[in-house]
């Protein structure tokens, strides 16, 4: 029962609290029904100042690119330098991630051979639902270019003494 006063006495603070609303015939927006609506519509030459430009200028479209639905993604992607070991970091470009697969070869570092890590391969795996085109280069020449469906990953041997890559991604059509 306190239950139901409290929720009355709410209801009620509530609609006391709430302006009532503007009459709709005082709305500046509502056409009237027996109103002709050619006289309502909007003319831009009797348009407010800041409404006045909007137009479509035909000079403005003629040098317009049209849009790319595929477009290309490229990025230069740094090597892992040569460390102490470790997992380095992995990237991701428009849902292609790359891994670094590193290597160990001895090196001689005084009178003592001492563990050097270098790039060994990359590791590229597609992480999206889309089916993209990979095009990866080195200084000019093509270390991989394929497509890749979802969930497709593929490793590449690293050419020795690189430091830096290309990589262009972009949306593939699905195989016909």
């Amino acid at each position: 029962m306190r239950v139901l006063v409290a929720l009355a006495f709410a209801c009620g603070a509530t609609a006391a609290a709430v302006q009532p609303l503007a009459p709709a015939a005082d709305a500046h927006d509502i056409v009237p029904v027996d109103s002709d609506l050619e006289s309502a519509a909007f003319d831009l030459e009797t348009a407010p100042e800041e409404l006045a430009g909007l137009e479509a200028d035909h000079e403005a479209f003629v040098d317009a690119e049209p849009l790319e639905k595929r477009g290309v993604a490229s990025k230069t992607i740094l090597v892992p330098a040569q460390g102490s070991g470790g997992k380095p970091a992995s990237n991701n470009l428009e849902q292609i991630q790359i891994d670094f697969i590193m290597g160990k070869k001895p090196v001689k570092q005084g009178n003592s051979m001492v563990p050097q890590y270098y790039c060994q391969s990359l590791r590229f795996t597609n992480k999206g639902s889309v089916r993209r085109r990979v095009l990866v280069t080195v200084q000019g020449r093509t270390i991989f270019q394929g497509f890749m469906a979802y969930r497709e990953s593929k490793v590449v041997n690293a050419p020795s003494g690189i430091t830096s890559f290309n990589m262009e991604v972009e949306a593939a059509p699905k195989k016909a």
